[in-house]
């Protein structure tokens, strides 16, 4: 690393110091472009607004002059380059774009803290040949400051549930008491996620896993087991949130294999007598231990 190097990730730095972005999500990046020891291009990430959207690595790219002098290039830019798992469109990530105009060095500022990307970038430069350094410790962190905002935001999930809508009436009694909850969300679902039914004061964790649809869109199936009014919240749980619903999921299995245990030895009636498998938790909002990430209200009607 050359006195030229730590001048060139200093104006990138500064670039990404002048980015102006319109919400958290949105980074703050700066890429510079050098050949030799002259910068032949510069770029920032853009706002986030329609139009202004594109990021620091592609802006720079466009302003070199010469594109013929890019395989001579080392390419400085403040955040890891973004991978086909965050684009819409693949062939237009940064990784890609580096790929293409065949550069050869790159220098890192961070990883991306995008848990769907942190990582890949720097993985797919090294995988396809490209040589790749990380910037030295004290300008990662004026990176990591300046970012703040963006790197908290990607610590959460991010998550807006998007059907059923707020008000919404479900008809599950044609679906056995099931409906499917769809949401968007920043990050994926982890193990630390939920999704919970509220009623009355009671609460339902429900049991069933997130399946991905397509990229940020996932789903989980909700059941639920009475009328009226419903809320449910998409929460992210520490270790007493995590250890209360295994509780509550212990007493599930209790109360299901003890149901298969005597129901060949006592009649239908008594069985009944032991009360519902699904017992709600009594919970008249969210306790300590557990962050709602994103909530809707329905109202579960009625068989006509």
């Amino acid at each position: 690393m050359t006195k030229f190097d730590i001048k060139c990730m200093d104006e990138a730095i500064k670039w990404a110091d002048g980015c102006k972005p319109i919400k958290d999500s949105i980074p703050k990046v700066g890429a510079v472009i050098a050949v030799g020891e002259t910068v032949i291009a510069r770029g920032r990430r853009g706002t986030g607004v329609e139009g202004d959207d594109e990021h620091a690595e592609w802006h720079a790219l466009r302003d070199v002059p010469d594109k013929t002098k890019l395989p001579e290039a080392v390419l400085y830019t403040t955040l890891e380059p973004c991978t086909k798992d965050v684009r819409t469109k693949a062939l237009e990530c940064c990784t890609e774009l580096i790929q293409q105009h065949k550069i050869q060095k790159v220098f890192i500022g961070i990883l991306d803290p995008n848990q769907g990307v942190t990582g890949k970038g720097l993985w797919k430069l090294q995988d396809n040949g490209m040589e790749v350094e990380l910037f030295p410790h004290d300008l990662v962190e004026k990176i990591r400051s300046m970012n703040a905002p963006f790197i908290r935001s990607q610590q959460t999930l991010g998550a807006t549930i998007i059907s059923p809508k707020d008000g919404d009436i479900l008809k599950t009694y044609e679906t056995h008491g099931r409906y499917t909850i769809r949401f968007k969300c920043l990050n994926p679902p982890g193990t630390d996620n939920y999704l919970l039914s509220f009623r009355q004061g009671l609460c339902w964790p429900q049991p069933h896993q997130f399946r991905q649809i397509k990229e940020r869109l996932w789903e989980t199936d909700a059941y639920f087991g009475g009328t009226g009014e419903h809320t449910l919240h998409l929460v992210t749980v520490n270790d007493l949130g995590r250890t209360l619903i295994e509780y509550y999921r212990k007493i599930i299995r209790f109360n299901l294999d003890r149901r298969e245990k005597l129901k060949n030895k006592i009649s239908p009636d008594h069985l009944a007598l032991l009360g519902g498998d699904y017992p709600g938790i009594q919970m008249n909002g969210l306790p300590k231990g557990f962050r709602s990430e994103a909530s809707v209200a329905v109202i579960i009607a009625k068989k006509q």
